[in-house]
């Protein structure tokens, strides 16, 4: 049960990042204001799902809420590696001896 939650957690969180993801890549600079909406629906979206999770984790107890919590801050990291954040900073990443 344990492991549950820390992988919905991680399933949650890898969600909310290619949900995040995929909101960004429908952002056109020649319509500013679809971009607000598609902004706005996609952090609803977002938040109604993490909300959703961290209740239910919560409703079994304090330790299923840190695991669910857990799980998607390391998802956060890993979508956050995996979609290029390493392309994006490579002189911060290298090391310099």
């Amino acid at each position: 049960m344990v492991a549950l939650w820390l992988l919905a957690g991680g399933a949650v969180g890898a969600l909310n990042g290619l949900i995040l993801w995929w909101t960004v890549g429908c952002l056109r600079p020649d319509v500013p204001g679809s971009a607000v909406a598609w902004v706005l629906a996609g952090a609803m979206l977002r938040w109604t799902i993490v909300a959703a999770l961290l209740i239910g984790a919560l409703q079994h107890g304090i330790v299923p809420g840190l695991l669910a919590f857990a799980g998607l801050w390391l998802a956060r990291w890993g979508m956050v590696y995996w979609l290029g954040f390493g392309r994006a900073l490579p002189g911060v990443l290298r090391f310099r001896g």
